[in-house]
């Protein structure tokens, strides 16, 4: 692999974005006033918009693909003018629910600038990037046409589903083999107290459980006369009993990017009782634990099954079963890989400064990039801050898009290289 810069195709791809800031950012808020919200699920409208502002910029060699018509993936390819590896960018094109109206300053999915930020539901997670990484792939696609080219091949990759784990986005994708390349790159937003902070080199799983709990149920106004058991009162003292020792039980070795460990959540969810009259019999509530390199779902289930054996053990009333919903694996790239060492450096280029590696809080599509496809996977750079992300007044700095352009465009053309002439 041809590693070092070429400057005559860097240049003419700088001079392509140069003047297109605000092109990129609107590009942005047109990705932010297409509702993609998931659940219920459905990216019709916004892979609608990414195919004609991508066809719009020169690249013709898209497909649109899915398990479901509702449920679109969008890949696109910029072709190198010579063999050589293959990059892509990714990104998803489904956002969380806006939530609570009340709490919103703003429409939502009318994108709002103020104060040097931009302000909508899925700006920073992730509709600036995908604007941005659009852009990159147009910048590299005219710098090869006005001379020279890559050594290897850029794809854009745009998942359906990923904010409801990926089951028709790149979960499917990678199944139907529809993904491969050398390196890929997420563009989640990659900021924790400042944006561009870090290049997160692992995702770090996510473990998805509910703990039925079941009580008598019966007519309420005579649960001091008989035996019984409150369903809602179970759940409640074995919710505060989890929250405090679940991470005890939990068996994970310590990850230097990790130094918190594992984190657990509990009660994310919650539903018990029938009606006023009626005691309570069923309970149950919803776990989310985000977990670290080697955790698996077997250990996982282990783990959570000690807990719940000990609290039955300790109360003889309790009957609670734990019900299984969705195990995200971990993963992590090398911090030597050559796609690493590229994003690094251009974001050093263009942000001026060096940007930590780190690990990524949440999860990512990258576990169905590195373990199914085989493709090595940085979870995530990209503009924005994660705790901003799934938040009413959701914002980020209104000059990200512009910048993940210049920093998606430059990190290709580190890792692909230019080939050579002649």
């Amino acid at each position: 692999m041809n590693s070092t810069q070429a400057p005559s195709m860097a240049e003419r791809a700088r001079a392509y974005l140069d003047g297109r800031d605000a092109e990129v950012l609107e590009l942005a808020r047109d990705l932010i006033r297409t509702p993609s919200p998931n659940p219920p699920g459905d990216e019709r409208a916004v892979a609608d918009l990414v195919i004609r502002r991508l066809q719009e910029l020169g690249i013709d060699d898209i497909s649109r693909v899915g398990a479901l018509e509702e449920r679109p993936n969008v890949l696109a390819r910029v072709k190198g003018a010579a063999p050589g590896p293959t990059l892509i960018l990714s990104g998803h094109i489904d956002t969380k629910p806006a939530g609570d109206m009340d709490a919103w300053e703003t429409d939502p999915l009318d994108p709002v600038l103020r104060d040097g930020y931009l302000i909508g539901l899925g700006s920073g997670d992730m509709k600036a990037a995908v604007a941005g990484m659009m852009y990159a792939a147009a910048a590299l696609k005219h710098a090869q046409e006005s001379g020279g080219g890559l050594a290897g091949d850029l794809v854009l990759v745009f998942t359906a589903d990923e904010e409801a784990g990926a089951r028709f986005g790149s979960k499917w994708l990678a199944d139907n083999g529809h993904l491969a390349a050398d390196a890929a790159i997420i563009g989640e937003p990659s900021g924790i107290t400042s944006e561009w902070q870090s290049v997160h080199l692992v995702s770090r799983g996510a473990a998805l459980f509910k703990v039925a709990i079941t009580g008598t149920q019966m007519h309420s106004s005579i649960s001091d006369r008989l035996p019984c058991i409150n369903a809602t009162v179970k759940m409640a003292r074995l919710i505060d009993r989890m929250d405090r020792e679940l991470t005890s039980y939990l068996t994970y070795d310590e990850h230097p990017l990790c130094p918190t460990g594992p984190t657990v959540n509990v009660g994310v969810m919650a539903e018990a009782g029938v009606f006023y009259g009626v005691y309570p019999g069923n309970a149950e509530f919803a776990c989310d634990v985000r977990t670290l390199p080697g955790m698996t779902e077997e250990s996982l289930k282990a783990d959570v099954g000690r807990f719940l054996a000990d609290a039955m053990a300790d109360d003889p009333d309790l009957r609670a079963e734990l019900n299984w919903f969705l195990t995200v694996p971990p993963v992590e790239i090398d911090a030597d890989h050559p796609v690493v060492g590229a994003l690094v450096e251009a974001g050093r280029e263009v942000l001026g400064f060096s940007p930590e590696l780190d690990a990524f809080p949440g999860a990512t599509d990258a576990p169905y990039f590195q373990l199914t496809a085989g493709i090595p996977t940085v979870a995530a750079f990209g503009p924005g801050m994660l705790p901003r992300a799934h938040s009413p007044n959701e914002y980020m700095d209104a000059d990200g898009a512009a910048l993940s352009a210049s920093i998606y465009a430059l990190a290709a053309l580190r890792y692909l290289g230019e080939a050579d002439e002649g």
